[in-house]
């Protein structure tokens, strides 16, 4: 039976989509109309732009210099912080890779993420079976975390499935699609796109109901709840033997977001932030219509606020921290700018 172009956005076991459908438009009177980019603190620029950029294709849109800036000051907890920036997009959303010039020593001696968390776990790049993009990912350096070949999860969905980390330890999963097999009406526009980013949670319940509020999404979808998500097909994705997780899924636009939680391997509930100079993803910024409201949801939710609206990159920006730490910007900024999460066209469906 033929099946639309919207099945690609829903059928697959473990990237199932939350209360919208990928692309779905937002309400016009939405606080949080998208997510601008995803941060990542790398140790080298210009590697991470060519790694991602011949692997999944992600293209440059802007390099920019942070220094002197109050805001990036405030989040590091030191002032003088500066940083060389590079935006990379894809047909939905934007990673912006950022290479700090003097981390702090609490910045160098963090661990690369694990599997498990705490924190932003790993950034899913969904394409095209036939552009190879795992085998070109480990090609060009990066290490496969659990079967070095990809995992088929489900025999009734085209979907290949992997975890790696880039040499600086940033995880991402990579699903390759058989395009042939969803025999679909009309081939798809895109190649390549993000997914989803993802956080990795000692407190699902927790972490949702958070979001529920923060996004004004009621009834995000889970999996797991009843009978964790299990089996020697995840592990082999994982690396962890034995896992057990449970998840869920919010769309925000144009960029799904993730959460999980392992059973199996207790996430550590942190005490402290992950510093924000630490390799790693380390910051997620929404494109909000109105910082006070954005602010008020935040708060409302159960989140904390970390610095203030202040000017950067050409708009007004704050961040705040969910229930787990995990930096959050609000970003107003022009639908024109280079940041914005309008940019996407159909939000690159």
């Amino acid at each position: 039976m033929k099946k639309s172009l919207i099945t690609l956005s829903m059928v697959f076991l473990l990237a199932a989509c939350g209360g919208r459908s990928a692309g779905e438009p937002v309400p016009p009177d939405s606080i949080i109309t998208g997510v601008n980019y995803v941060g990542a603190s790398v140790s080298d620029i210009e590697k991470a732009a060519a790694l991602y950029g011949s692997s999944v294709d992600l293209q440059p849109v802007d390099q920019s210099e942070i220094s002197e800036n109050p805001v990036i000051d405030k989040l590091a907890g030191r002032a003088g912080v500066s940083a060389s920036t590079q935006m990379m997009r894809s047909v939905n959303a934007q990673i912006r890779f950022m290479q700090f010039a003097n981390p702090s020593a609490d910045a160098r001696a963090t661990k690369p993420m694990n599997v498990q968390g705490p924190g932003i776990a790993h950034v899913c790049y969904q394409v095209d079976e036939k552009t190879q993009a795992y085998q070109k990912f480990l090609a060009g350096g990066a290490k496969h975390i659990g079967a070095k070949d990809m995992v088929h999860l489900n025999p009734q969905n085209p979907v290949y499935y992997a975890y790696a980390r880039d040499f600086d330890g940033l995880i991402s999963e990579i699903e390759h699609v058989d395009m042939e097999k969803l025999e679909l009406i009309s081939p798809p526009k895109h190649q390549y796109r993000i997914r989803h980013v993802s956080l990795a949670t000692p407190d699902i319940d927790r972490l949702v109901d958070f979001y529920t509020e923060f996004l004004d999404q009621p009834g995000p979808r889970r999996v797991g709840r009843l009978m964790s998500v299990s089996g020697e097909k995840v592990d082999k994705v994982s690396g962890l033997s034995g896992s057990e997780l449970e998840m869920a899924w919010f769309q925000i636009r144009n960029l799904e977001l993730e959460m999980f939680q392992y059973h199996s391997h207790p996430t550590e509930d942190l005490k402290d932030p992950r510093p924000v100079d630490a390799l790693g993803y380390n910051m997620i910024v929404f494109d909000v219509s109105d910082m006070d409201a954005a602010r008020k949801r935040l708060v409302d939710a159960g989140g904390k606020i970390v610095s203030e609206p202040a000017p950067m990159d050409g708009g007004q920006i704050m961040f705040g921290r969910d229930p787990d730490g995990n930096l959050l910007g609000l970003q107003a900024v022009a639908k024109t700018s280079v940041f914005s999460s309008q940019n996407f066209k159909n939000n690159g469906t």
